[in-house]
């Protein structure tokens, strides 16, 4: 029985040292299913991250598309030409100051990649939109540097689309960028209606209408209290104005019909030479200016040729000394933007009638 035991005891001892040896080895051999448990889950995050991600792009071009088929299609008549948009323009070239101005008024400045350089120093913007100008860089003319800036609207007066300047109609256009004119210089007599028309239209192409409305509607409403105010004043009893403009030798350029026209008459006043020519800016003689014998003489502000110098015109030549502009010294200095075509228009209207009849804005 002694020996039983021992065997006995002998065989459990191994038995459980084997046991032992066995239970030690079983998480070693668990480690490999635990690593591609975790490389599993791995691969599942990032085909997970991959679909999100997919997702988000499908989303995004899912957007850009809505919005170009909310955008639709806008169509411009502009004189004899149609010009259409099915995007909104989003690097916009102003070849003038007034076609800048505009823009920011309806608060589309970011809209804006340049403008034109400034040919004198009046021609600045108005002082309450001076801030929004700092970051709208001014551009050389020339069609190159239009292309250059990526531009896809170019927006000017007539002059603008010539070879020349910023580029034909077609070399543009050749070039992927849409030309807007400036309505008021492509029709036979502009007035404040074609300001109206120019602001509109804006209103249409980047979708902010209400703006467009809401600016106009307060153009109107300025003019109109201007005359009310001057609305008493008798036919008989209207002044006369004469535009200086500028002058070269014994010739003086002034204006027939037009904008700032249209603005002296409805300040109350008459332009002293409206229709003495087809072309809404005429060269004539001092001679006219002697003729007409005008109770005002408005100077444009702008050019080489400074407002000292346009004065002495008129002031040093002794024939002209009797004619009641000069011998009253009315003259009216206005820089020219404030008579071109945007949202000027109003106060420069007020200004002309503020010299003319003082007393009825006592």
């Amino acid at each position: 029985m002694k020996k039983l035991t021992s065997s006995s005891a002998l065989i459990l001892a191994l038995i459980l040292a084997l046991s032992a040896c066995s239970g030690n080895n079983a998480p070693a051999a668990a480690a490999p299913e635990t690593t591609a448990a975790a490389d599993t889950t791995t691969t599942a995050e990032s085909q997970q991250t991959e679909a999100s991600q997919k997702e988000t792009d499908t989303a995004s071009e899912t957007a850009d598309v809505s919005l170009s088929d909310e955008y639709g299609t806008v169509v411009i008549e502009n004189g004899d030409r149609t010009v259409t948009f099915t995007s909104m323009p989003q690097k916009v070239l102003c070849a003038n100051l007034y076609a800048a101005e505009n823009m920011v008024m309806l608060g589309l400045e970011d809209h804006i990649v340049g403008k034109n350089v400034h040919t004198n120093p009046a021609e600045v913007p108005l002082p309450e939109l001076a801030d929004k100008f700092e970051n709208i860089p001014e551009i050389e003319r020339s069609l190159e540097n239009a292309v250059a800036l990526g531009t896809d609207l170019v927006i000017g007066q007539i002059s603008t689309f010539k070879d020349t300047a910023w580029g034909s109609f077609e070399q543009l256009e050749s070039n992927g960028i849409n030309c807007l004119t400036i309505t008021g210089t492509i029709v036979p007599d502009e007035t404040v209606e074609h300001i109206y028309i120019d602001i509109e239209n804006l209103g249409k192409i980047f979708k902010v209408e209400d703006k467009a409305a809401e600016v106009i509607a307060q153009i109107k409403a300025d003019i109109a209290a201007t005359g009310e105010k001057v609305k008493g004043i008798a036919d008989d009893d209207k002044l006369s104005v004469f535009v200086l403009d500028s002058f070269n030798g014994n010739e003086i350029y002034t204006t027939s019909s037009g904008l700032q026209s249209n603005l002296i008459e409805l300040a109350g006043g008459k332009n002293a030479t409206k229709g003495m020519a087809d072309s809404r800016w005429f060269n004539t003689s001092v001679e006219t200016l002697l003729a007409t014998n005008p109770d005002v003489i408005i100077i444009n502000d702008y050019g080489k040729q400074t407002v000292e110098e346009k004065r002495a015109f008129a002031f040093d030549n002794p024939a002209l000394a009797d004619v009641p502009a000069v011998k009253n010294d009315r003259v009216l200095v206005i820089p020219l933007v404030e008579v071109m075509q945007d949202v000027r228009a109003a106060t420069a209207c007020e200004k002309i009638a503020k010299f003319l009849y003082p007393e009825c804005f006592e």
